[in-house]
């Protein structure tokens, strides 16, 4: 069950698009594998984790992320 506007934690499935931020121009699927509040934009997280094609990893980065725009899948 995927839930809106959550923090994520390290193993769920996020769906990234514009509402989480405007780096995003199509919506990807991210796997999470580390979460860091930010210390100076409340609501914020940074994200480390892979973008995922057809349910493969296939790029390991870091994106900066509004929380209320995530949708978030706990997997696990």
């Amino acid at each position: 069950m995927a839930v809106t506007g959550i923090a994520p934690r390290v193993g769920d499935l996020v769906r990234l698009d514009a509402q989480a931020s405007s780096q995003f121009d199509r919506p990807i699927w991210f796997r999470v594998i580390g979460v860091q509040p930010s210390p100076a934009v409340p609501g914020w997280v940074y994200l480390d984790g892979w973008e995922l094609a057809e349910g493969l990893e296939i790029t390991e980065t870091r994106v900066f992320v509004r929380i209320s725009g995530l949708t978030v899948r706990h997997d696990g």
